[in-house]
């Protein structure tokens, strides 16, 4: 039986298909050489721009979902989106270090001494050595995402309260395709590329899945609906 091929179907596949070309496509630099590799994941590049679109797209999805909240007087779910629209625009600031590169705009004298790219954004300040890529950005990161794609379905199939929650804030969660694609991902980068700077392909990766996920979550959960009662 054919699928139907709708929007959102072609966005999945052309998003897919923009993270599985560049991760084969580094992969195949990384042969070359590390130099050669390098240049795909450069500062200002191809694979730093598409990350700071998906987190924006991200933000404009989760943006207009906290607009329609607003207009049905759901005050939790405006709440829930509305931050997390915010936390996504904060994120492709990050990205791009608030457009500094692309306007040309000076670091102050606090971010010349503090962040180690000489750049204005958060995420690469060390303080008192403390380093906040690896701190914040990176280790609890990765426990957030670990339980928001393996621990939170698996809860809110099991604990009625969560579900609840989830249902009543709103929460978008992730298909199977979306969760085996992230797995896929992060178990195949380090196996085919294992370089310095690999993470890059991560964030890529991450942030478009995470679009996806906001534009079409699952509707169910281990064929538990999740829907809000009247």
């Amino acid at each position: 039986m054919s699928r139907k091929v709708t929007p959102i179907l072609i966005t999945d596949i052309l998003v897919y298909g923009i993270i599985i070309w560049f991760i084969a496509f580094a992969k195949f630099k990384s042969i070359e050489s590390y130099e050669a590799f390098r240049v795909v994941v450069r500062e200002d590049g191809w694979v730093e721009y598409l990350t700071a679109l998906f987190l924006l797209l991200g933000a404009i999805v989760l943006g207009s979902n906290a607009i329609k909240s607003m207009r049905q007087n759901d005050k939790k779910q405006l709440l829930f989106f509305t931050l997390a629209s915010l936390v996504f625009i904060f994120g492709a600031g990050e990205e791009i270090s608030w457009g500094q590169r692309i306007f040309g705009i000076h670091t102050s004298e606090y971010f010349m001494e503090h962040n180690y790219q000489g750049e204005t954004n958060l995420h690469n300040l060390k303080i008192g050595g403390v380093d906040l890529n690896i701190l914040i950005f990176s280790n609890l990161m990765f426990i957030a995402l670990a339980f928001y794609f393996i621990i939170l379905p698996l809860l809110v199939w099991k604990v009625k309260f969560i579900r609840k929650l989830v249902i009543d804030f709103g929460v978008p969660l992730p298909r199977l395709h979306h969760i085996i694609l992230l797995l896929v991902t992060n178990i195949s980068v380090p196996l085919l590329i294992g370089m310095k700077k690999e993470s890059e392909l991560h964030e890529l990766a991450l942030t478009g899945i995470l679009f996806l996920v906001f534009l079409n979550p699952a509707k169910k959960v281990f064929n538990i609906e999740l829907k809000k009662e009247e």
